[in-house]
């Protein structure tokens, strides 16, 4: 045990020092800041480690153990009803439970009319719901993902020519943050639990449910502001530091976190415990360890939204403020490249989706690979958000046309590299995204913006995992074509005779010789 959290923990720092110390020269050389400010910096960057050490450990153990046993048991049932039921109750609980939701109802409900967190948190959860029911169907019926990508985004972005801009832009935020730290195990474990058993070829089939369910909230929340329409939306909102002492800040929002978490994730320990009286069966000593999991996710992702709540989150507010005094559109579009690759390797959900995509291929795509893929498209994306936050673009101008190709690519990629794409993308637009980025550029934001940063986010990864996917797929190609011409090589067998005694029964030998070397 203490070897694995050894080793959790010194991968959790390379995650979150490079973007510390990227903070810690801003505030040192470019902008003012207290002494109060930078120790919270430094405090926090070590909750964010061990919340994120917690995290993976607890996860592994708990989250996946769950996540597989649910889709297994799930998989054995002729009932179809039972099976939709059963998705949809999981799509929500999971969602409702997702702390990065919570953060941006908050920034929702400050910045609008719209006055009611849960009503927000509840729309967009069924969403999931439903998404995640349709899910199952692909996988029962065999339906190909990229039909369904194609058919259900066609509708969401006729949809939203009818829907005000700015919920356009609330939409495809809560789709990113839906997949978050605690959702992000479960679905892929449980797409694998699933697909195992219904399908030989789990790679091809375990991947795809974050990218459906990231879909969810986008019709869900079109929906509701057609049913909203005196609910504007002007401009998330701007963060600032709290002027009180250092060990009351963090203890108060620490206990808050404790209570909010608890709250959230309840409902999952729940479901493990009616599943284990009913169907999972699970022995003593894994039944403890899956419980030892659960509490340790709990204690990291509340010490990670400690952490997030009490400095990475204001001074992203005041990094946004700073930059909007840089005369420069090209210096602070650079440093938004930057800063994307860097906060990107911070995502708690980032560590469970490259652990098991490397898993399920069994070593072919790697971790590094994923991590440096996803870091690529992110910080196109955070460079493309701050230009959207400069200048007064419709949003859907960027997206549709993005949406468009990725989708396509989705017909000409393999299975496995569309659902694993679609995947990161919803991975990506996690809590980082709307803890750091979606302040820091609000702070930055001239022209009321800020809302459609997470959306950029999450369609980025996407285009850069089909890149991948495409070069992927041409070395395949490759490698096959040399196959198929080293067996076509002419060869000249001989056959040797040998044997010590020839009153035994002869034996011989077979000796290949390539001409061709």
């Amino acid at each position: 045990m203490a070897k694995v959290f050894w080793n959790k923990f010194k991968e959790s720092m390379l995650s979150v020092l490079p973007i510390t110390a990227t903070i810690f020269l801003l505030l040192f050389f470019f902008i003012p800041s207290t002494t109060q400010e930078k120790y919270l910096l430094a405090i926090c960057s070590l909750l964010l480690i061990i919340g994120i050490t917690f995290f993976s450990i607890g996860s592994d153990g708990a989250m996946v153990t769950l996540g597989s046993g649910i889709g297994s048991t799930l998989s054995r049932k002729n009932k179809m009803w039972f099976m939709l039921l059963s998705a949809f109750v999981i799509g929500f609980i999971i969602t409702f439970a997702e702390p990065d939701l919570m953060v941006l109802a908050k920034q929702v409900t400050d910045s609008s009319s719209l006055n009611s967190v849960w009503l927000f948190i509840a729309v967009v959860s069924a969403g999931v719901g439903i998404f995640l029911m349709l899910g199952i169907l692909r996988l029962v019926l065999k339906i190909k993902l990229n039909y369904l990508l194609t058919i259900s985004y066609s509708i969401i972005f006729l949809l939203a020519l009818f829907c005000d801009p700015s919920f356009v832009a609330i939409s495809f935020d809560s789709g990113g943050v839906t997949t978050g730290p605690i959702s992000v195990p479960l679905l892929i474990a449980f797409g694998l639990g699933f697909s195992v058993v219904r399908s030989k070829k789990e790679e091809d089939d375990s991947f795809g449910l974050v990218a459906l369910s990231s879909i969810g909230p986008l019709f869900s929340v079109l929906l509701l502001s057609l049913f909203l329409k005196n609910t504007t939306i002007q401009s998330s909102s701007v963060v600032q530091p709290q002027d009180v002492g250092i060990w009351q800040i963090l203890s108060s929002e620490f206990l808050s976190n404790l209570k909010e978490v608890a709250f959230a994730i309840l409902p999952i320990i729940v479901l493990f415990v009616v599943f284990q009286i009913f169907s999972f069966k699970y022995p003593k000593t894994k039944v403890i360890r899956t419980f030892f999991g659960f509490f340790l996710v709990y204690l990291g992702v509340s010490l990670f939204l400690t952490g997030v709540s009490c400095s990475f989150l204001p001074l992203a507010s005041k990094i946004g403020e700073y930059l909007a005094t840089i005369n420069s559109d090209i210096v602070v579009i650079l440093f938004g490249l930057i800063l994307g690759a860097l906060v990107i390797v911070a995502e708690p959900a980032l560590h469970v989706l490259k652990k098991q995509v490397e898993d399920i291929t069994n070593k072919t795509i790697s971790q590094k690979i994923i991590v440096i893929v996803v870091s690529i498209g992110v910080s196109i994306a955070v460079a493309l958000a701050i230009t959207l936050a400069l200048y007064p673009i419709n949003l859907l101008y960027v997206l549709t046309p993005l949406y468009a190709v990725c989708i396509i690519l989705t017909f000409i990629n393999t299975k496995l590299f569309s659902a694993v794409a679609f995947d990161s993308g919803g991975v990506a637009s996690g809590t980082m995204a709307v803890s750091f980025l979606l302040p820091m550029i609000s702070g930055l934001s001239s022209n009321g913006g800020g809302f459609g940063t997470v959306a950029i986010i999450a369609i980025f990864p996407v285009f850069a995992m089909q890149i991948l996917g495409l070069v992927y797929k041409i070395k395949l190609t490759k490698t096959q074509h040399l196959k198929a011409e080293l067996t076509e090589r002419n060869y000249a067998i001989i056959e040797f005779d040998y044997a010590k005694d020839y009153n035994k029964k002869r034996t011989s030998q077979i000796v290949e010789f390539d001409w061709n070397k």
